[in-house]
């Protein structure tokens, strides 16, 4: 009983913490998908969330600016909708938030960053697929006047570990 008690208080309290851990894992071979798209640009979506996260405050709209934003200010190309279509590969930095609404009430969320393209498979250089070629991932927890800010902060480090691996891969 004591055990559980002890994990219990552990995953509530983590459960209020987002970390400031640095994503970059210098992983060489995702990294080298990222070459070539300096002069390419990249789009950004952000995936619709549950409605109650939406009614929370989780504005997948202001997200998508504000990761804009962060990309345009460290120098990324970042294209419409539009351009993605066509350009090759149509490289889309794709953003996920997966939210589960607990009693009391707590918002458990993962934040998932995938940079996704069209991929041609080695076996075969007939068929294609769209396909995550690099990615990071967290999760975190709030209180529903929280959510918004929380995801927030949970971006922040993972779009950081975005900006320095496709910097990496595209250097001056």
């Amino acid at each position: 009983m004591f055990r559980y008690t002890i994990a219990a208080l552990v995953l509530v309290a983590s459960m209020f913490m987002v970390s400031n851990y640095s994503f970059s894992q210098g992983n060489s071979a995702e990294i080298n998908t990222l070459k070539g798209l300096k002069s390419v640009g990249i789009g950004v979506g952000v995936e619709q969330v549950d409605a109650d996260a939406t009614a929370a405050g989780l504005d997948t709209s202001k997200l998508s600016k504000m990761i804009t934003k962060k990309l345009k200010k460290s120098g990324i190309k970042v294209l419409t909708d539009q351009e993605v279509g066509t350009v090759k590969g149509q490289p889309m930095l794709t953003v996920n938030i997966n939210t589960v609404k607990q009693p009391g009430p707590i918002y458990i969320f993962t934040t998932t960053v995938d940079l996704n393209q069209i991929v041609v498979l080695d076996r075969n250089r007939a068929l294609t697929a769209l396909s995550p070629t690099w990615t990071v991932l967290t999760t975190g927890g709030a209180l529903p006047e929280d959510l918004y800010k929380s995801v927030e902060a949970s971006l922040e480090p993972m779009l950081d570990s975005f900006i320095v691996d496709f910097k990496k891969a595209n250097p001056q």
